[in-house]
């Protein structure tokens, strides 16, 4: 059995910060939905929690900073889904304003 480092500590401990602060912008999303009555998507929020997640868990597994293509894919992936929806959810949330 081999000791986890500290480098993957830290990449475990980094995707809970993101995950808690993408799990605030989902609940914005949700709360801005239950009371204007348009569709937010919300739930879509989740899906980059579940990428980046994957992402973590791929970089701690190989203890490696960066280099891996499929860990760099996940995080390049999850991004431009994130901010596709951050986008999103700021035009529906400033239109006529």
């Amino acid at each position: 059995m081999t000791a986890i480092t500290a480098h993957q500590a830290l990449t475990i401990f980094s995707w809970f910060a993101v995950a808690i602060l993408l799990l605030l912008l989902l609940l914005i999303a949700r709360f801005y939905q239950n009371v204007s009555q348009e569709r937010t998507y919300y739930w879509v929020f989740g899906l980059p929690i579940v990428i980046f997640g994957l992402g973590a868990a791929r970089y701690a597994f190989l203890d490696r900073v960066g280099g891996d293509p499929l860990g760099d894919l996940l995080w390049f992936s999850g991004g431009i889904l994130l901010a596709a929806m951050c986008v999103y959810l700021y035009n529906l949330m400033t239109q006529g304003r």
